[in-house]
């Protein structure tokens, strides 16, 4: 029943419909629940570096913070909710995890909620239960950073839209428009304008009188966004930020399907048996339309849909064939949009004769199936895992022992986990600010292109032999290298130095890799 019949008695009508939104309440607080369940699983995972750089800004005093958001720009809302959490409940990686998991579950009631505002009732709890269940959605929610937020608003900035659009006049309406919109821009900077082709198609196909006030909330959402565009410009000329990404590749593209099907799993038959479910789906779903004759009306919410869901990401792929900005995580945006898409095919099967609908059900349950499956295999993924090297250092390092930090812009992550590489304040060191120095021992390298002003490596073997020569020893920490940009630190010269004339201890854990020299010759 997509929604009550109009020729029943008023008072039947009325109870009918408190009953349906009783079904639907009870539903979705429990489809809320089963979010919540999957998205608790590993808020105690060890925190890896972008992780500690939210947390390092929001450390600050108040006034301080926002002057660092000149070098750190983007995700600035993350930061700012920090800053009194943790002055509240302290720094454990489960608090830093907090509002990331808020936005995690807040996200799936808001998504029925716009669905159902934009495709029905059905649509929308296709929708809600995709996006529950999505293993992107999943760990993000999981993350001490600002992707499950812009997930959140960007939800939250089609809904209301589209209530704002249906009724014009309403100044209220398009504030709650204004406000989500700057929340979405002050957790990812190219998180509005990838939105705004879908945002003005939703207002084409509203009433007419709705564009001037869209375009005068735009002019409010640019002034509120000025502040935001001052620190990028600044963060900017400092350093490229993207220096990192790559040009758009086949396994670039490969990467993102596998990620928004299949997040952190790193099982490649999931995102193309998704790709190949969700594209017959469509291809279903227009092959009725055509079938009925409704290829114009019926065709709205498809468009709507695939321009949330397709464009951003396309987009933000032809970008980068030129100058590189995407990477999977940065168009979460456009998860919400595939989500809507698949909802909307799944309806417009679901009313068609049984062969095609029982063809639609088996390739959500295709769908649905492969989620679950890779929220599975992504339980225990670490990006990086700090504390068995810390213990290590804690237990075998002494105070100020020479120590090569490869990148230096691991340091916030050692100082998380090991007090002995943090300010004498508490505070987390970022080289790159320059409040605090580095410990006593501590060298930072780089590798070119690399953030802040530390030397560029890898270390040479002479570098090596200087620093252990102070007192027969050092350690070398290694971890956020690229190897596009320079050579594997671990197997390079001043390690195959320590191998001839020292005995080392080498130590690995995921993303991160140690060496300790001893009895190295003194200068």
């Amino acid at each position: 029943m997509s929604a009550i019949s109009t020729v029943a008695a008023p008072g039947r009508a009325s109870r009918a419909s408190r009953v349906l939104a009783g079904n639907d309440g009870a539903a979705l607080a429990a489809l809320s629940a089963l979010a919540l369940v999957l998205r608790l699983g590993e808020l105690s995972r060890g925190l890896f570096t972008d992780e500690v750089y939210s947390l390092a800004v929001a450390q600050r005093g108040f006034w301080h913070m926002l002057g660092l958001f000149s070098y750190e720009s983007n995700g600035t809302l993350y930061s700012l909710v920090l800053w009194p959490l943790t002055r509240l409940l302290g720094t454990g990686e489960v608090v830093l995890r907090l509002p990331a998991l808020a936005a995690g579950v807040a996200s799936v009631p808001a998504m029925w909620w716009v669905a159902r505002l934009l495709a029905g009732r059905r649509a929308a709890w296709v929708a809600a239960i995709l996006l529950a269940l999505n293993p992107m959605a999943v760990f993000y929610a999981q993350e001490a950073r600002a992707y499950e937020p812009a997930l959140l608003f960007a939800i939250l900035s089609f809904g209301a839209l589209a209530v704002a659009a249906a009724q014009p006049e309403g100044r209220r309406r398009w504030g709650g428009y204004v406000a989500a919109m700057l929340a979405l821009a002050y957790c990812g900077v190219l998180a509005v304008p990838i939105l705004l082709p879908a945002h003005a198609l939703l207002v084409l196909r509203s009433r007419r009188s709705a564009t001037r006030p869209w375009l005068l909330s735009l002019a409010a959402i640019a002034a509120g966004c000025l502040p935001l565009l001052v620190f990028s410009i600044i963060a900017r000329s400092r350093r490229d930020q993207l220096y990192w990404l790559p040009k758009t590749s086949t396994g670039l593209v490969k990467s993102a399907i596998e990620e928004f099907a299949g997040g952190q799993s790193a099982v490649n038959a999931i995102g193309w048996v998704s790709l190949l479910a969700g594209g017959l789906l469509l291809a279903g779903a227009l092959g009725r339309l055509r079938a009925e004759g409704r290829a114009g009306s019926g065709m709205a919410p498809l468009t709507l849909a695939a321009c949330w869901g397709v464009l951003p990401i396309a987009g933000l792929l032809a970008i980068s064939i030129v100058k590189p900005v995407f990477w999977p995580r940065y168009a979460i945006v456009a998860l919400p949009g595939l989500c809507l898409l698949a909802g909307v095919c799944a309806d417009r099967l679901w009313s068609s004769r049984r062969a095609l609908a029982v063809s639609g059900a088996a390739l959500l349950a295709i769908l649905l199936v492969a989620g679950a499956a890779a929220d599975l295999r992504q339980q225990g993924k670490l990006e990086e895992d700090w504390p068995p090297i810390a213990a290590w250092l804690r237990s075998a390092r002494a105070p100020g022992e020479p120590t090569i930090v490869d990148t230096a812009f691991v340091m916030p992550s050692l100082g998380y986990y090991d007090a002995a590489f943090k300010a004498a304040d508490r505070e987390l060191i970022v080289g790159e600010w320059g409040d605090h120095p580095l410990p006593a021992g501590v060298v930072g390298f780089a590798d070119p292109g690399g953030y802040g002003s530390p030397l560029t490596g890898p270390p040479t073997a002479s570098m090596f032999a200087r620093f252990a020569g102070r007192g027969g020893s050092a350690w070398m920490i290694v971890s956020e290298v690229s190897s596009t940009f320079q050579t594997d630190p671990r197997t390079g010269e001043a390690v195959r130095w320590a191998r001839r004339h020292c005995t080392v201890k080498v130590r690995q854990s995921v993303g991160v890799w140690a060496m300790h020299a001893t009895g190295c010759p003194r200068s």
